[in-house]
């Protein structure tokens, strides 16, 4: 007797994220990195010690309805004259659009909550933190406009979630 675990669709679901992250690969040009990168990550590479990267690069692949959406975050960034690295990263965020207000997770390995600032403009939440480490910074759309006065944050492991309220939607 077999037991269906819905295992097939799963497997058929992450061959489509592999297929569609090879494809990715021809979204940064590594041919134009300068040769002052270069030099530094052939040095990166051939150090023993613990150091921290200075660039950073990732992405987060969700689906919606059966469309994937792709989230770069991380601190290099193309240009007209190639990649650059920036000092400052960009988080990874996510935006729920909830009953009755807007949750936005971050992650900010590497900060204390003291440094963390959040400032609504309207419909947009700008993220920061001040810390000689680490420096983050991202501009997020909101789906509606927000109470700021009545927002409510925690910071735990890494992870900031802020609550904030719709305005008129209480």
């Amino acid at each position: 007797m077999g037991i269906d675990l819905g295992l097939g669709e799963l497997f058929k679901g992450l061959g489509s994220v592999i297929d569609l992250v090879s494809g990715m690969a021809d979204l940064v040009d590594w041919s134009e990195l300068d040769e002052e990168t270069l030099a530094e990550l052939r040095r990166a590479g051939q150090t023993r010690a613990v150091t921290r990267p200075r660039g950073v690069y990732g992405f987060s692949v969700r689906t919606t309805g059966g469309i994937p959406r792709v989230q770069p975050f991380g601190n290099i960034r193309p240009t007209e004259t190639g990649p650059i690295i920036d000092e400052v990263r960009e988080p990874l965020i996510d935006v729920f659009d909830e009953n009755d207000g807007v949750l936005v997770i971050a992650e900010l390995p590497g900060v204390e909550e003291k440094d963390i600032q959040t400032e609504v403009k309207g419909d947009t939440l700008e993220l920061s933190t001040t810390t000689k480490g680490r420096r983050y910074a991202m501009e997020i759309q909101l789906p509606c406009a927000v109470d700021e006065g009545k927002a409510e944050s925690t910071y735990k492991n890494g992870v900031f979630e802020i609550k904030l309220p719709k305005i008129g939607g209480e």
